[in-house]
């Protein structure tokens, strides 16, 4: 049985960035699953699904799906910030603008540049977030 635009989408997203190329490679914290945080780096996710958009008329017609996949790179406190940095432009060169992933029929399109957020410090860690809007039609 196919998956919701709701599932298809994030697991598109998902699988897509489980084929991301990181030497060396990062554990990931994926939502809503335990993750124990290693000493060293890692990457965080989060799926940020915005309002949908109902831009044509009929019942039946698509519905214009938008949001976010943010992908944090977590890094200990005397991680670089530039490594980190380098890390997060790896994401936003996988994730390219015009980069178009698909789920069970649901076709998701990256609509822009990834944005990299400046690296904030929690929890004695530091964070730089990495934020990759989405579309998709369904």
């Amino acid at each position: 049985m196919p998956l919701t635009a709701e599932a298809a989408i994030p697991d598109a997203l998902f699988r897509h960035l489980d084929t991301l190329t990181l030497s060396p490679a990062l554990p990931i914290a994926w939502p809503g699953k335990p993750f124990t945080p290693p000493a060293g780096a890692y990457l965080e996710l989060t799926f940020l699904p915005n309002t949908n958009r109902n831009l044509f008329l009929g019942n039946s017609d698509p519905t214009q799906h938008v949001g976010l996949l943010q992908v944090t790179v977590v890094g200990a406190p005397k991680e670089q910030v530039v490594a980190l940095n380098d890390i997060a432009g790896r994401i936003v060169a996988h994730f390219a603008k015009g980069t178009t992933v698909e789920k069970d029929g649901v076709r998701v399109r990256i609509t822009a540049k990834p944005s990299v957020a400046p690296p904030l410090l929690d929890d004695g860690r530091k964070r730089v977030p990495v934020s990759i809007p989405y579309q998709a039609f369904a």
